[in-house]
């Protein structure tokens, strides 16, 4: 009787170890392209937050400098609006040396003001203060036993008095120089320094070398100025 046979796996053991490792390789692919898929998904996410983010900063920063730009140019418009040259006050209406005083003004002897303490350049009056010999007088002659001491010319005790005509052309040109720093420096300046007919005044002066339109002498060439005191107000114009 013939037996019927199966034909034996020779391959054994080795065999179905190697099928049981390919399919753990194929698991482990799979494993690892899974992944990989996922790390690249969570990569495009995390590079459109990034492109977002950095959109938003940068819409956020050109707002912030447009608000700035504009916020700047309001304050500049306002300062130039409400500027009315009075800001930083008067030395009084009375026109008195007490009241002056008594609002803590002081006196500016090559200006012949009483001004705000913010308006007084010491340098700038002690620099022309120093450029010639000063001598004030009660009397139009500038007779020597008239002239006023000069700490009580200082002190602006004497609201009027008479000095050498040579008084005039240092003074235009002292406040020339002073109202020149205002601008540059953007200082406060006192209300006389803006004054149109103190302006003329001073062109006059300074032009009657060529003109003669200021000569006011005496039979005796003695050419005295008359200084009178003005009482300012201080602010920015």
């Amino acid at each position: 009787m013939t037996r019927g046979y199966e034909k034996l796996d020779v391959r054994g053991d080795d065999h179905l170890d190697s099928d049981s490792n390919r399919d753990e390789d194929d698991s482990n692919l799979g494993l690892l392209r899974g992944k990989w898929k996922a790390s690249k998904r969570r990569s495009g996410w995390l590079r459109s937050i990034l492109v977002g983010l950095a959109g938003v900063v940068i819409l956020a920063s050109l707002c912030a400098v447009a608000y700035t730009s504009v916020g700047v140019h309001n304050i500049q418009h306002s300062l130039h609006i409400k500027a009315t040259g009075t800001e930083l006050g008067d030395c009084g209406s009375s026109h008195t040396v007490e009241e002056a005083r008594a609002k803590g003004c002081v006196f500016d002897p090559m200006s012949w003001l009483w001004v705000r303490p913010e308006c007084y350049d010491a340098e700038l009056i002690d620099d022309f203060m120093q450029r010639t010999d000063w001598s004030w007088h009660t009397d139009w002659h500038l007779t020597p036993e008239s002239q006023v001491p000069m700490d009580i010319v200082f002190r602006g005790d004497h609201p009027q008095l008479f000095t050498a005509k040579k008084y005039h052309a240092i003074h235009c040109t002292y406040m020339w120089q002073k109202m020149h720093k205002a601008l540059i420096e953007h200082r406060p300046v006192d209300s006389d320094l803006t004054n149109w007919h103190h302006t003329h005044h001073c062109e006059e002066v300074l032009l009657d070398d060529y003109l003669h339109e200021d000569s006011n002498c005496t039979a005796d060439m003695i050419c005295p100025t008359l200084v009178r005191a003005t009482w300012t107000s201080c602010g920015y114009f």
